[in-house]
């Protein structure tokens, strides 16, 4: 099953084109690297496919409303500065924060869902690290 169309994606800043004419898709399951040097538009493309950057073409998420994108994917960027001490576990478990109301706690589910997501990415044993003490790469 597809789960990320991108078609005819085209990003232009004043007189340059950063991104231009750029097709893929994603099916369940799949994994993908996104591999350039400094400059070559990677953030970019992946701003826009999420609907946070101004662009032509489609992405299949970018016309999601806020609430289901938050749903279906997450975003942490590696220049980001993460501006409290939070523990990886915590960070995973903002993750789960699309999927409550505004004032429910975590359920057993997300707890399930949030460890589930740390063993998947062998990170069991950095749940208790502060985030802010990990490296980008």
């Amino acid at each position: 099953m597809t789960r990320l169309n991108v078609s005819h994606l085209s990003v232009r800043r004043r007189d340059l084109d950063v991104l231009s004419d750029v097709s893929f898709s994603v099916d369940q399951g799949e994994l993908i690297g996104l591999i350039g040097p400094n400059g070559a538009g990677k953030t970019t493309l992946m701003r826009a496919v999420l609907g946070l950057q101004d662009h032509d073409g489609q992405s299949s998420l970018a016309v999601l409303s806020s609430q289901d994108r938050a749903r279906a994917v997450a975003w942490m960027p590696q220049a980001r500065e993460i501006a409290w001490p939070v523990s990886v576990e915590t960070a995973v478990m903002l993750g789960r924060t699309p999927h409550l109301s505004s004032i429910q706690h975590a359920r057993e589910t997300d707890h399930e869902a949030g460890d589930a997501a740390l063993s998947e990415r062998d990170l069991q044993h950095l749940r208790h690290r502060a985030a802010s003490q990990l490296s980008g790469g």
